[in-house]
């Protein structure tokens, strides 16, 4: 297990209470499923959709880079890795 610190920012920041955090993490997947379970029901509401799958609006980024053009939620982490939980936001 690695120890990477997690940035949280707008709705997810404010249901969490916190904007960084460290966690005890191997993978993304198991990043996210750490913060699940810390922060319960109305933070997984605001990170997953109806399929348990991250919301297609929310930007995930490990060490600068987004997840996507990764391993996804397969993602390795390394020891003082950087994961980014960035909810987009629209408007005009």
């Amino acid at each position: 297990m690695s120890t990477v610190t997690v940035s949280l920012s707008g709705a997810l920041a404010a249901v969490a209470g916190v904007t960084n955090i460290e966690v005890e993490a191997s993978s993304l997947s198991e990043v996210l499923t750490g913060l699940s379970t810390r922060y319960g029901g109305a933070f997984n509401e605001k990170l997953y959709d109806a399929n348990g799958k991250p919301r297609r609006f929310i930007n995930i980024y490990v060490n600068g880079r987004d997840y996507r053009f990764l391993k996804k939620l397969d993602t390795e982490l390394a020891n003082k890795d950087e994961v980014s939980l960035i909810p987009a936001v629209s408007g005009g």
